[in-house]
């Protein structure tokens, strides 16, 4: 059996979901029924009122009320949440650092090259301030349900967490897990994921998956033949906070999260 208690491990008993109008932010919460369908996760779909602007309050309790809905038909548990405050990101954080939330889940657009935003001003500003485990979809293509997602192993890409959290991603939807071993990359071994590569760990989850090593001249290089040659139809990523509790994303995962052209999760324990 695993260790429960290994630092590692990630529950997903309360997910909460920020909403808004817009396919973009619904996707979030179609991923999050999943985990409600598959595992039981309990969802908080939240929405939040902007003080300053003219939006009326049935437009934010339609967004919220319709997810509410859908999810209850099906048996999810669900809870609806809607919040007045200054800006939506300060709305949306705190909620999440007043809370005991295992996950937050949301999603939005990716980005063009150019811009500095990697997930747009809402998902650069809750994934660097909040304390709690955050994943935000950056979105595209249209494409879902995901069938493979592929997870890059390096210290530059990825923690323990953010690896075992994309394979309970692959067990909800039911997809290929692609794990590939890109440690030789890395110029400083932290932990050196020695423990996730137990591979009893994929067995107990009950995963079709497959762990391959890299090839490629560089770790960008090598990323983006793996993503060719598995056909993968997303990509998750990892990040933590250094000794300060700050959040800095790397060159690598921003250059990876610009240039492919596939959905991609960053998850930042």
């Amino acid at each position: 059996m695993i260790d429960q208690q290994a630092s590692y491990l990630a529950k997903t008993d309360r997910i909460l979901v920020p909403m808004a109008k817009g396919e973009s932010s619904r996707k979030a919460f179609t991923i999050a029924t999943e985990f409600g369908r598959s595992l039981g996760s309990q969802i908080t779909a939240l929405t939040i009122k902007e003080e300053t602007k003219e939006v009326t309050w049935s437009q934010k309790v339609a967004i919220i009320m319709n997810a509410y809905k859908e999810a209850k038909s099906e048996g999810i548990n669900i809870i609806p949440k809607i919040q007045s405050s200054r800006s939506v990101k300060e709305g949306i954080l705190s909620e999440v650092n007043s809370r005991n939330y295992d996950l937050v889940l949301m999603s939005s657009k990716s980005r063009p090259g150019i811009s500095t935003s990697l997930l747009g001003p809402i998902g650069d500003y809750v994934i660097k301030h909040s304390r709690n485990t955050v994943a935000a979809v950056s979105l595209k293509r249209d494409t879902y349900p995901y069938r493979n997602i592929f997870v890059p192993m390096s210290e530059r890409l990825n923690t323990r967490k953010s690896v075992y959290l994309a394979a309970i991603f692959a067990k909800v939807m039911k997809a290929k897990f692609n794990l590939c071993d890109m440690r030789d990359f890395d110029r400083k071994k932290i932990h050196g994921f020695k423990t996730i590569m137990n591979n009893e760990i994929w067995k107990e989850l009950n995963l079709d998956y497959e762990i391959t090593k890299s090839s490629g001249e560089n770790l960008r290089e090598s990323v983006m033949n793996r993503i060719y040659s598995t056909s993968s139809d997303l990509i998750i990523l990892g990040l933590r906070t250094d000794s300060y509790s700050n959040v800095r994303i790397n060159s690598d995962i921003k250059r990876i999260m610009k240039d492919i052209s596939i959905d991609s999760v960053l998850i930042k324990r």
